[in-house]
């Protein structure tokens, strides 16, 4: 029986709902940083520099005589400026297949579409957190030879002492990765299979698995940080950041879903996110390389 079109807004709506849903729980990057809107082609952003800020040599923050005026303190930053781009996919589901109620198809186009999205936009945002895996404002640290985590000398393994090094190299910037809550270790899955087959990992004190149902990739913590999950991390590299202060993505349009239904055809199902990810914090960022032989 051919669907009404009572049938077809139905499903329409299923569609949208199904697709944000499964967005929202698989957004890993998205997820590490501030989340804006914006209304701007271009959008500009101050990038700080870290320090703690003093009065200078002849006006110090302590001290201030009785009456006397506050020294005047300012953070260092420099002007950036970028352009939102449009992140999106389709997918179609062709009219035999609606008639026939093939599930199959059309879980398997809704997952096609949102992964499409949503492994786009969490790219953009890990490239600019790693600079294109380039490093450069960031904080960075290299693995020595011989000391990556799936090296062949067993006791040469240490992730823990590597994320610690990240974090010494994130709170001498004066950012608060620990106190604040918010600090966190992305890595891809083989490297989360490294580290979680690693005995100094599983028996350290502060290991823990995560309770409850695990959602936008945090599946542990390790020395303080909450361990994430994602494919869009660049083999043989690993990122440890300060959620929310490290940077910003700013929003154009949300996630939009749009069916556009040719009629004894097909449906189309489309998906969209328009943004611009900004590099705010650089030094709330650390950068690890050569997780891997």
């Amino acid at each position: 029986m051919v669907d009404t079109f009572a049938e077809a807004d139905n499903r329409k709506q299923i569609w949208d709902k199904d697709i944000k849903g499964f967005a929202k729980k698989r957004y890993v990057m998205k997820d590490l940083v501030m989340n804006l809107t914006t209304d701007a082609w271009t959008n500009s952003f101050y990038q700080k520099t870290a320090t703690s800020l003093t009065g200078g040599a002849f006006h110090p923050i302590e001290g201030i005589p009785r009456g006397a005026n506050f020294p005047y303190v300012e953070r260092g930053t420099t002007l950036k400026s970028a352009v939102i781009l449009q992140h999106g996919g389709e997918g179609v589901i062709f009219w035999q297949d609606i008639l026939t109620s093939n599930i199959r198809v059309e879980a398997e186009t809704i997952s096609d579409v949102t992964d499409a999205v949503v492994y786009s936009v969490d790219k953009k945002i890990y490239n600019m957190l790693t600079e294109d895996d380039a490093g450069g404002t960031v904080n960075t640290l290299a693995i020595a030879a011989g000391s990556e985590w799936d090296s062949a000398t067993i006791a040469n393994r240490d992730p823990v002492q590597d994320f610690l090094n990240a974090i010494r190299e994130i709170t001498i910037d004066r950012y608060p990765i620990l106190t604040s809550g918010m600090g966190y270790i992305v890595v891809n899955e083989t490297d989360y299979a490294n580290i979680m087959g690693n005995s100094k990992v599983i028996n350290h004190p502060t290991f823990q698995l995560a309770e409850g149902i695990i959602k936008n990739g945090n599946l542990a913590r390790l020395v303080g940080l909450g361990i994430k999950v994602s494919p869009v991390v660049t083999a043989d590299k690993a990122l440890v950041v300060m959620a929310k202060k490290c940077g910003t993505w700013k929003n154009a349009q949300p996630l939009r879903v749009d069916v556009i239904i040719e009629p004894q055809k097909k449906y189309t199902i489309r998906a969209s996110e328009i943004g611009v990810a900004q590099l705010t914090d650089p030094e709330a960022v650390c950068f690890i390389t050569n997780t891997r032989k």
